[in-house]
């Protein structure tokens, strides 16, 4: 048995994680600046403790890392909107919860999984791209870029560490995860976006031509990956995508949500401009090489995308 630190521990990826970690027998320690709501139901394991503080808190990240033997860093404002609204706010979440966390992890031995993302690749236009693909961004002025940019730098602070202090770490890159209570609708990622308008019966909005393409992973699929990988050491020293291979267009996205759910809501295409102002750009294609995750740990996504939107969108209907 594992004693796990899990930070953003009752978000979207974390209350899954925190979950399944419950379910294999493990001791988790859930920090989280948001409600518990999505982890309530794990108290009665008598293996589970939430702190709703901030990792910007450094005595009370300490204290939890001190009693942890793996520490699974999830905490992250990940709204695109937020990156272009709110940088500093990105920054400061991102970079000095991080680097706090690491410094104490590694001067107490305690395994590292950083959750970061495969936005830190950008625009680099030769997909699939694998763990050692060239990051393409955007200038600096472009607050879309600060995101992709505070984990990128997280990740050599990973190897640095590791390198020069022994720090046992791994690094997850995800690709655009989705499912039943990951968000609140209408809020964040384009799959509760579209929905929530598709269950209002609202014009679904399009940015562009619907042609830019992303590999959507099914929660869990991808909380399974996350805890193979914390726990294999195996993994150790690498970095791993996490995400399905199936390239869907966001146009595809829209029109398979309203098959499979059996909606009418008519298609609206906005300029990607008109939506996010001049200090956003979008990204053509995100595609995973998923071959190292299949040979290190033998993980690769079921879940296809009609039945992971129809388990989504039964989820969002109950009253």
């Amino acid at each position: 048995m594992k004693r796990v630190l899990v930070t953003g521990g009752a978000g979207s990826i974390g209350s899954y994680v925190c979950e399944y970690l419950i379910q294999r027998g493990h001791e988790v320690m859930a920090l989280d600046n948001g409600p518990s709501l999505k982890v309530e139901h794990l108290f009665e394991s008598g293996r589970f403790k939430f702190v709703q503080d901030s990792i910007l808190i450094k005595d009370v990240v300490e204290r939890l890392v001190d009693q942890a033997d793996i520490c699974i860093h999830l905490a992250a404002i990940a709204d695109p909107k937020r990156y272009v609204t709110e940088p500093l706010n990105e920054l400061n979440v991102n970079l000095k919860g991080s680097l706090g966390l690491l410094d104490h992890c590694t001067r107490r031995g305690v395994k590292f999984v950083f959750a970061s993302t495969s936005e830190v690749l950008g625009k680099n236009p030769k997909v699939p791209w694998n763990e050692e693909a060239d990051r393409v961004l955007g200038p600096p002025n472009i607050n879309r870029w600060c995101y992709s940019t505070g984990k990128a730098l997280i990740e050599h602070y990973c190897h640095a560490y590791g390198q020069q202090e022994n720090l046992p770490f791994v690094i997850m890159r995800f690709f655009n995860v989705y499912g039943p209570r990951c968000d609140d609708l209408g809020q964040g990622r384009v799959i509760p976006i579209f929905l929530e308008k598709c269950l209002k019966g609202e014009p679904v909005v399009v940015h562009g031509d619907g042609q830019q393409t992303r590999c959507f992973t099914f929660i869990e699929d991808a909380t399974q990956a996350v805890v193979e990988l914390a726990l294999n050491d195996a993994a150790l020293g690498q970095c791993f995508n996490i995400g399905s291979d199936r390239e869907t267009s966001i146009l595809e996205l829209a029109q398979t949500m309203k098959q499979v759910g059996g909606f009418a809501n008519e298609l609206v295409f906005k300029p990607h401009l008109e939506v996010f102002g001049k200090s956003s750009e979008d990204i053509p294609r995100r595609i995973p090489d998923v071959v190292r995750i299949k040979r290190v740990i033998g993980w690769e996504a079921t879940t296809g995308l009609e039945d992971g939107l129809k388990r989504t969108i039964d989820f969002y209907r109950q009253p």
